[in-house]
């Protein structure tokens, strides 16, 4: 998806600072995932049982995930739309 991304802001019309933005917001989204699934395998290690700890643990770093990802997706709403206004994105 961040490849396809980056190829996208590539082609449109969007400054500089826009491609530039894209692409950190992207590499922001595979840094949360990285921690994410880190976050998960160490508590996973730590115990086979059920904990709320536990859970409460991969949904916050779940979370993070999915507000980098919202983030990344403000971010391209904003850009296309200042692409349609004409407005230099």
């Amino acid at each position: 998806m961040n490849a396809c991304s980056a190829a996208v802001a590539l082609v449109l019309p969007l400054s500089a600072e826009g491609r530039a933005l894209i692409v950190a917001l992207g590499v922001l989204v595979l840094a949360a995932e990285a921690l994410n699934t880190g976050i998960e395998a160490a508590v996973d290690h730590t115990s086979s049982e059920r904990s709320d700890l536990a859970r409460y643990a991969k949904d916050a770093a779940s979370a993070g995930v999915a507000l980098t990802a919202v983030a990344a997706g403000l971010a391209w709403v904003f850009l296309i739309a200042g692409v349609v206004a004409g407005s230099p994105a």
